[in-house]
């Protein structure tokens, strides 16, 4: 039963690639996450873009006699100034299901050096406290969900935990992931704990059986409508499922206290020692066409380029003496020009793992099974000390392994850019990669 929002592109971009995403996105989803929304105009635009798709879409589907539900739309509503201000207003825009937040487009826009304090356990600074806060209000005064932001740092578990007890403390609904690794995690913090649901399930009943008149006293504190309503919510996140479980932890179906001990056990034998965390695509999310820009970027010192060069052995001057570099501008351009203001060329093998590593986190990371080999290597322009360079993946082909059930067989073609924009790798290769059903 799991809902299925496809990401589009911002409506304010120069290219109106958002309508392709709409296309692209119709079908398998259930609505479309919105970013940088910045007025509920945007919302109505996207209201009537929907509407027309799903009348045409209704018409083709009467001969079939299949039937769909109207999209939704899930707006994250902080990234701009002028967003933030309005957010009780996009809050109530057609469609809207949930508002989530963000900081780090808005930090950008507001020229925020930071979006968390570094000095104080590294919780966020007044403005970006402030517009969580906001999120909050805005979605419980329009009557829809409060999803609380990303938590950027996807190897801090603990960190990301705290911040999810804190959403959900203050009244939250979900909070958005980066990681499949922060999913279970998520899910143990939003489930209503044992002791919740018992507290829970006790005023409520007491609260019915009072018919709702004056106020009630429970476990020594006074109750009254609030906690009601309340107790109400909390009962609402227990699954059918989770209610006939007496398994799991968080149940009221069993009175047996050596049961309960038995499942707590069970529970902590259960808990990873040593929890991995892999950021890397399997095998069925790496569709043909599908364009990868990663985030990591290096700055290559003289340093990095003499410790490979001594590292595999490889004596060549133009790595090595700057007196004889001095012309590789000259040899390179072939031209028959003399200049002297050239310097050691960067081994062009660094240049190629360089540019495979920045590619692996948001591509293989923990997803690979082998590298097969590379099928093209080009170095179109040369690399010197202190160029920058970052990295693009773009997913060329892949098809299934016949030996291997469990395993797909990817084609990746890895570009490297410096600081100019000038490709300075280019590379393709294949890796057998790993498939979801394997995890």
């Amino acid at each position: 039963n799991t809902e299925v929002l496809v990401r589009i592109n911002p409506l304010s971009s120069l290219v109106e690639d958002w309508r392709e995403d709409l296309v692209a996105g119709f079908d398998g989803s259930d609505g479309f996450v919105v970013p940088k929304v910045e007025t509920q105009d945007e919302l109505k635009l996207l209201d009537e873009i929907l509407s027309d798709m799903e009348h045409s879409n209704n018409q083709s589907s009467n001969n079939t006699g299949s039937s769909h539900h109207p999209k939704v739309l899930l707006p994250i509503a902080t990234e701009t100034p002028l967003a933030v201000l309005n957010i009780a207003s996009i809050a109530q825009g057609p469609r809207v299901c949930a508002i989530t937040w963000g900081c780090e487009d808005l930090s950008a826009a507001l020229g925020s050096y930071n979006t968390r304090d570094a000095n104080n356990s590294g919780s966020y600074l007044d403005v970006f406290r402030h517009c969580q806060t906001m999120c909050l209000l805005a979605a419980k005064a329009a009557g829809v969900q409060a999803i609380d932001g990303v938590y950027q740092n996807v190897r801090d578990m603990d960190g990301f935990q705290n911040e999810a007890n804190y959403a959900k403390c203050v009244g939250f609904d979900g909070k958005l992931t980066l990681h499949p690794g922060q999913i279970s995690a998520l899910h143990k913090v939003f489930e209503p704990t044992r002791e919740e649901r018992e507290e829970a399930t006790a005023i409520v009943s007491m609260w019915e059986q009072s018919d709702g008149k004056g106020v009630i006293e429970f476990d020594g504190k006074m109750i009254d409508l609030p906690h009601y309503v309340r107790a109400k919510k909390v009962l609402a996140r227990v699954d059918d499922d989770d209610e006939d479980d007496s398994s799991k932890e968080g149940t009221i179906v069993s009175t047996e206290s050596d049961k309960d001990t038995n499942t707590s056990k069970d529970l902590e034998e259960e808990e990873e020692v040593f929890p991995r965390v892999f950021m890397g695509k399997y095998f069925e999310d790496l569709e043909i066409g599908l364009k990868l820009r990663h985030f990591l970027t290096r700055t290559v010192t003289e340093a990095d380029n003499v410790f490979f060069t001594c590292l595999t052995l490889n004596p060549a001057p133009i790595h090595l003496d700057h007196e004889l570099s001095k012309g590789n501008d000259s040899s390179l351009s072939g031209d028959g020009s003399s200049s002297n203001s050239g310097k050691p060329l960067f081994n062009s093998m660094f240049t190629l793992a360089l540019l495979v590593g920045m590619s692996v986190p948001e591509a293989t990371h923990g997803t690979t099974v082998a590298n097969l080999g590379f099928s093209e290597v080009l170095f179109p322009k040369p690399v010197y000390p202190g160029d920058t360079l970052r990295a693009e993946t773009i997913i060329l082909d892949r098809r299934e392994s016949k030996s291997r059930p469990t395993q797909g067989i990817i084609t990746l073609q890895h570009v490297a850019y410096n600081q100019r924009g000038d490709v300075v790798c280019k590379a393709t290769r294949t890796a057998l990669m790993k498939k979801k059903q394997a995890r």
